[in-house]
C-alpha cells in the first residue's frame, strides 16, 4: 500500500521524489528490456480481474489451474490496508516489528493484488488476465482505520460501500488461499516491494493466530507458509541508482508503464513483478543477491539496516545525539526551541521535512539521497508520539 498520510507505513514504498523531479532520460537498453516484458500486454488492455465474494471461488480455481501448470510461479504481490493506528515511542531494536505486530493484529486487510509470471517475466498466455485484485469485506463504520488512510484510498478509487456489501469474507478468504496452491508451496516465489506489512497481513489471514512476540519466530513462521519470497527494497539496498524513493519512482526509472489505478493492490502488484524482472535483466539484481537475500524482508530480522539510524537531530541551540536518547521520551526536548512552521532534520546531503496539520504531520517528503533510518521508520520513529512537532532548520 502506498499512501500519502501520516501513519501509513506503506507510504515508505512511495516515491521520495516526484516524477517531475526525476531525470526523464532513460537508457535505450532499459527501454528495450522493458518492451520485451510488456509484449504480453499488447493484446490485453485490462489485465486486472476484480474479485469479490460472488466470483471468489471461480477465480481461485482459475489461479490454481495456472499454478498447477508449473510455469507461472513468480508472483508479484501488494496489499492495501487501513493505515497505522498505533505507534510505539521507543527506539528498541525490535521497534519496527512490535509496531507492525500491534497494527496488523488490530486491523483488517482491504485488498490483495497478485500477478502471475514465469521466470522470464512473461504472463500467462491464453487467459484474459494475469492479475487478481481481491477485495475483502471491510466495514468502515465498525473496523479500525486511520482516517487519513481511508481518505487516501477513497481518492484512489476504492469503494468502501461496495466492500462492506460485497467484499470477500475473511474466513472464506483464508480457507480459499490455503487451498489455492499459492500458500505452503515451495515452487512459488513471492515478490514484494518493502513487503513486511504485506506478508504480515497474509500470514494473519492464513494462520488466524496472534503473531509471535519475537521477530525471528515471526520470520520462521512466515517461511513455513511462504517458503520463498523476495523484497525488492532489500535486493536494492546497496544500489544508489534505484534504492532511494519508492515503488513509483522505481518503475518510473525503469520506464515501466503503469497498469490500472495507482495505489490499488492489483496495479501495484503488476508494477512490482515487472520491476523485479527488469532489474534482473539489467543486472541490477544478481543471482548472488537473490541467494543472499532470499527470505529477507527490509526492516526486520537480518533485513534491518542498523547503519542508517538517526545519529543527530539538528535543532537550533539543541544538538541532540540520538545515541544518548535511546528509549527516553523525546517529550523532554526544550520546547522553547520548537518553531510552529516546520521540522527539519539535517544530515549531510539528506533532510527530512515534516509540515504539520492537526498536531502531527500530514506531509512528508524525503529528498535524495535519504540516509535516515530504514524506510519503514522514516516517519514512524519521529512521529511515534514523540511530540517533537516542529522546529527550524539549524
Amino acid at each position: 500500500m502506498e499512501s500519502e498520510n501520516n501513519g501509513e507505513i506503506k507510504n515508505e514504498k512511495e516515491e521520495c521524489l516526484s516524477d517531475d523531479s526525476m531525470n526523464s532520460s532513460l537508457s535505450t537498453d532499459i527501454s528495450n528490456i522493458n518492451n520485451s516484458i510488456h509484449n504480453s500486454f499488447s493484446e490485453n488492455s485490462s489485465p486486472i480481474k476484480e474479485v469479490y465474494a460472488s466470483n471468489f471461488n471461480e477465480e481461485l480455481k482459475n489461479i490454481k489451474s495456472i499454478i498447477e501448470e508449473g510455469e507461472y510461479t513468480y508472483i508479484g504481490m501488494d496489499t492495501e490496508f487501513p493505515g497505522i493506528i498505533y505507534n510505539l515511542n521507543n527506539l528498541n531494536n525490535d521497534f519496527y516489528y512490535k509496531t507492525m505486530k500491534l497494527n496488523v493484529e488490530s486491523t483488517k486487510l482491504i485488498q490483495l493484488g497478485i500477478t502471475l509470471s514465469n521466470k522470464n517475466g512473461e504472463f500467462p498466455k491464453n487467459v484474459p488476465y494475469h492479475t487478481w485484485q481481491f477485495n475483502l469485506q471491510f466495514d468502515i463504520d465498525n473496523d479500525k482505520y486511520s482516517e487519513e488512510s481511508i481518505i487516501f484510498l477513497k481518492n484512489s478509487g476504492i469503494d468502501f460501500e461496495n466492500l462492506k456489501k460485497n467484499g470477500i469474507n475473511y474466513k472464506k478468504f483464508s480457507s480459499g488461499l490455503i487451498n489455492s496452491g499459492l500458500v505452503l508451496n515451495p515452487k512459488i516465489k513471492w515478490i514484494s516491494y518493502h513487503g513486511s506489512y504485506d506478508f504480515a497481513y497474509l500470514l494473519k489471514i492464513v494462520r488466524n493466530e496472534k503473531f509471535p512476540d519475537n521477530e525471528n519466530d515471526f520470520i520462521d513462521t512466515l517461511k513455513l507458509y511462504f517458503p520463498i519470497y523476495y523484497d525488492i527494497k532489500m535486493l536494492l539496498k546497496d544500489n544508489d541508482k534505484y534504492f532511494y524513493g519508492g515503488l513509483n519512482r522505481l518503475i518510473y526509472s525503469l520506464n515501466i508503464e503503469r497498469k490500472g489505478i495507482k495505489h490499488q493492490a492489483g496495479s501495484d502488484s503488476i508494477a512490482t513483478i515487472e520491476a523485479f524482472h527488469l532489474l534482473i535483466k539489467n543486472e541490477s539484481i544478481s543471482k548472488k543477491k537473490l541467494k543472499k537475500y532470499k527470505n529477507v524482508l527490509y526492516g526486520i530480522g537480518i533485513g534491518k539496516d542498523n547503519k542508517n539510524t538517526i545519529k543527530y537531530i539538528n535543532i537550533p541551540n539543541n544538538n541532540i545525539n540520538m545515541n544518548n536518547v535511546n528509549n527516553n521520551n523525546i517529550n523532554n526536548i526544550n520546547k522553547s526551541n520548537i518553531n510552529n512552521n516546520n521540522i527539519l532534520f539535517n544530515r549531510n546531503m539528506m533532510y527530512l521535512q515534516l509540515q504539520t496539520n492537526n498536531y502531527i504531520n500530514n506531509y512528508v517528503k524525503c529528498f535524495y539521497p535519504c540516509f535516515l533510518v530504514n524506510d519503514i521508520m522514516k516517519k514512524n520513529i519521529i512521529m511515534n508520539q514523540m511530540k517533537i512537532v516542529q522546529a527550524m532548520k539549524a
